[in-house]
Formats: structure tokens, C-alpha cells, sequence
């Protein structure tokens, strides 16, 4: 075989080899986008792997001021809090003390539960706020308040 051919044939095999060591689309590496996208006021979804049942009212806001405020949908909650990259650090978490419907009170128990574990905070590509504990367990998903339900 040329020389030239055998370049091209090269050429063309480490091209395929790169293209299919390299993420799909949908797999792309996230990159952190910085405090100011997670500073704003979510809807919780999804808290310890169990979806939400009033998820009008479960909500958590960052604060520019250092403050994280929300509710469970059965409770008032803030803390302190401070991020430093992806890295997610809650003081002690304050909340009312208000008796709900028993399954509202197991939903303010997987919030809490999630908000105590956290040691990361990160905003996917399609917008969804992801808090995991120090495993990369995820904890707590949430969208914007300012997205339509």
C-alpha cells in the first residue's frame, strides 16, 4: 500500500477511535457555571429520590446574601450558606414547627434530610438545580420559580 494511503488510513482510524472515546452530546462533561446561577429561587421536584406532592409550596431560594430561605410545603425554613464552586456549605438549618398532614411531614423530613446531607450544588445544561452529599448521591432536584409548572 502507499505511503499516502497508509496516512490516510491512519488518519481515518484515529479519527474514529477519538470520536468514539469522546462523550455523546447528551454526556458532555458539566461545567460549573458559577454561584450566580444556583443565587435564585427554586421549585423542589424531587427530594431523596421520591417526587414532591405539593411542589407549589416546596421551595428554596439563595440569596445574594448569603441566606438560603424555603419552605417544605408545610414549613419555613432558612440557613446560612455559602458556595464555593460546585462545593455547597449550609449552616444550621431553622424552621417553623407547624403539624401538617402525615405526608406532607414525611416530605419536610426528605427536604430536611437532603438539605442536611449536601455537599454540592450544580445547575444541569436543561436548567435543573442538583443538590448531592459528598458521595454524588443525588439529594434534592429543583427548577427555577420563574419557570411555568
Amino acid at each position: 500500500m502507499p505511503i499516502a494511503a497508509l496516512r490516510r488510513a491512519g488518519a481515518a482510524a484515529a479519527l474514529g477511535a477519538a470520536a468514539l472515546a469522546a462523550p455523546a452530546a447528551d454526556e458532555a462533561p458539566l461545567v460549573w457555571p458559577g454561584p450566580e446561577a444556583v443565587r435564585t429561587a427554586w421549585r423542589i421536584v424531587q427530594a431523596r429520590s421520591e417526587p414532591l406532592l405539593d411542589r407549589r409550596q416546596a421551595r428554596l431560594e439563595f440569596r445574594d446574601d448569603g441566606r438560603l430561605v424555603g419552605h417544605t410545603s408545610c414549613n419555613a425554613l432558612s440557613a446560612d450558606y455559602r458556595l464555593d464552586g460546585p462545593r455547597l456549605v449550609l449552616g444550621a438549618l431553622v424552621t417553623t414547627r407547624r403539624a401538617c398532614a402525615p405526608l406532607l411531614m414525611e416530605q419536610e423530613d426528605r427536604v430536611l434530610s437532603a438539605l442536611e446531607a449536601v455537599a454540592t450544588a450544580r445547575v444541569r445544561p436543561d436548567g435543573l438545580l442538583e443538590l448531592r452529599d459528598a458521595d454524588g448521591r443525588g439529594l434534592l432536584r429543583a427548577v427555577r420559580a420563574d419557570l411555568p409548572e
